[in-house]
């Protein structure tokens, strides 16, 4: 398994340029780049600066993330980020392009007809992204997409091959996706794996802002990573945490905590 840090762990308003230098520091083998961060740095550095500094600390473009599916938007916002962020993607030689859905199914649409619109969603994805891979993120408890079964049959109701899926321990725990739900997705279509903690609330009442730090918290991690071994996944597996408190703390504290966290994890050896 190789360690990974996404850029939000460490905040919204941190520069791109600080976080690439603390994870190179840490020694994480990846990074995920949040669109959002590469536009704040746009002013100062360009992809092909970013790529570079990426590549002198030995850091891998993992990811370029995330972006709404929107399989019901009726305007063109979301999809014209999405390929901004396609671009960025291939730019910087980032393999994936993570892509969340939260979407309800319309009033007076069948669960079928909405999967259906979703897999046609992610086909015109897919198509501005090649040879990018879409990443689908399943969204805890939400209704549409709220686990591997649903994102991986819309994957394949949108009938091209750079569409795969992605699990984050955090929504997972939240939906409660069943075990032989995890089995079931193909290697090759489990393209990177989050992991986090939790603070220990019912499994509706947690939010983004309840994530920790990998072993601090609630969450059956050792459990998850027995799962993805079996499934036979040894790619990265990302810190993405939405916590205040930490985005309070210094670039170089969050990035230290978050690699010293799970290289402890790591090294228990399950």
């Amino acid at each position: 398994m190789k360690t990974c840090f996404n850029t939000i762990t460490a905040g919204l308003d941190r520069r791109l340029e600080d976080i690439i230098a603390a994870c190179g520091g840490a020694r994480f083998e990846g990074m995920e780049l949040d669109l959002r961060a590469i536009d704040e740095a746009a002013g100062r550095v360009s992809l092909a600066e970013i790529k570079h500094m990426l590549g002198e600390r030995g850091l891998a473009p993992v990811s370029v993330m995330a972006f709404d599916l929107a399989p019901f938007a009726e305007d063109e916002g979301a999809y014209e980020r999405f390929q901004r962020g396609a671009a960025a993607a291939k730019a910087l030689g980032a393999p994936i392009l993570l892509t969340y859905c939260a979407a309800r199914v319309p009033a007076g649409m069948s669960r079928d007809a909405a999967l259906d619109a979703a897999g046609k969603r992610a086909r015109r994805y897919a198509e501005a992204a090649a040879p990018v891979k879409v990443a689908l993120e399943p969204i805890g408890r939400a209704e549409l997409m709220g686990g591997p079964t649903a994102a991986l049959d819309i994957a394949r109701r949108s009938g091209a091959a750079n569409v795969g899926i992605m699990m984050d321990t955090f929504h997972y725990y939240k939906s409660a996706v069943p075990d032989a739900d995890i089995l079931a997705i193909p290697r090759d279509k489990l393209l990177i794996v989050h992991v986090n903690d939790s603070e220990d609330l019912p499994r509706a009442e947690l939010r983004d802002s309840h994530r920790l730090h990998v072993g601090e918290g609630i969450l059956p991690l050792d459990h998850d990573l027995k799962l993805i071994k079996q499934i036979g996944y040894d790619g990265f597996l990302s810190v993405e945490i939405f916590r205040e408190d930490y985005w309070r703390e210094p670039v170089g504290k969050v990035v230290a905590d978050a690699k010293a966290a799970i290289d402890r994890w790591l090294a228990k050896g399950h």
